[in-house]
């Protein structure tokens, strides 16, 4: 088997898939129907990271790596410190990076919660409506 091209299409589609996560972000801003689906996107991300302690698209790529005899430090490196050293000679620390995807994620998460609300905090709504009329009923008077 061709260990080295199956270490390359996983490196491709890492960075895709983080190239789509980038451009996911912008257009979840512009866009607010794909908030749930980049909320999704990064929280799964988070969870598989926090449980395998590293991306398993990085796990993955070093297994292939390890295989077709490349000396690589994917998995105590990170991909993107890695290939940030690498490819840019720009030096980026594993925690800032896993720091930085994580507070990204909750962001949205957030942000998705909010374009979610009327359907699952609908009380909430509905009180804050008649709050909101107590409110303007007392300014007037």
């Amino acid at each position: 088997m061709n260990y080295a091209l199956f270490a390359d299409i996983t490196a491709f589609t890492h960075i895709t898939t983080i190239v789509l996560v980038i451009v996911g972000l912008l257009a979840c801003f512009r866009y607010r129907r794909f908030r749930p689906w980049e909320a999704g996107a990064l929280i799964a991300v988070v969870v598989l990271w926090s449980y395998y302690g590293n991306c398993p698209l990085t796990i993955l790529e070093q297994y292939f790596r390890d295989m077709a005899g490349q000396d690589t430090n994917l998995t105590s490196v990170g991909f993107l410190p890695y290939y940030a050293n690498a490819l840019l000679d720009m030096s980026l620390s594993s925690k800032l990076v896993q720091q930085t995807t994580f507070f990204t994620g909750g962001a949205i998460f957030a942000a998705s919660l909010d374009w979610l609300s009327p359907y699952f905090h609908f009380h909430l709504f509905s009180f804050r409506k008649s709050f909101k009329k107590m409110f303007r009923v007392k300014r007037h008077a």
